[in-house]
């Protein structure tokens, strides 16, 4: 399986990592994900953007070691991840996730456990931004 991350000052875009995963005629389904910045979180309504900070070697490192994971788990051809770091506004994306592989089956449940396994393990630290001030948030949401 290849393996293609990195990170990106402001917003992202779903073309980068398409383009990483569509790699040639063997891939017959491709399923991403795509995080954006919502209104609501804890229980505020008032969020107005996130500010994400991340070691890059550490990110790049995690995501081939859960990747590794996933490949031993799924029969998957490539998988991209674009996360952001400095502030990202309302509506905008943080990050997409896109996956790759000859058949369906295996896409859908291999998405669902890198999204679990990139919350508890990759270092990415966010900040809460609110019409009345920011918070550092501990677990990531």
């Amino acid at each position: 399986m290849r393996v293609y991350c990195r990170l990106v000052e402001g917003p992202v875009s779903a073309a980068w990592c398409k383009s990483q995963v569509v790699i040639d005629n063997t891939v017959g389904c491709t399923l991403f994900f795509a995080g954006q910045i919502r209104q609501s979180n804890n229980k505020r309504n008032d969020v107005v953007a996130l500010h994400y900070q991340a070691y890059p070697e550490m990110f790049e490192s995690e995501i081939k070691k859960i990747s590794s994971k996933m490949s031993s788990r799924f029969e998957l051809l490539a998988i991209a991840v674009e996360h952001s770091v400095g502030e990202i506004k309302l509506g905008e994306s943080a990050v997409h996730v896109a996956v790759s592989a000859a058949h369906r089956r295996d896409t859908f449940s291999a998405l669902e456990f890198f999204m679990v396994q990139l919350k508890k393990r990759v270092p990415i630290f966010k900040k809460e931004v609110y019409s009345d001030g920011a918070q550092w948030l501990g677990e990531q949401e």
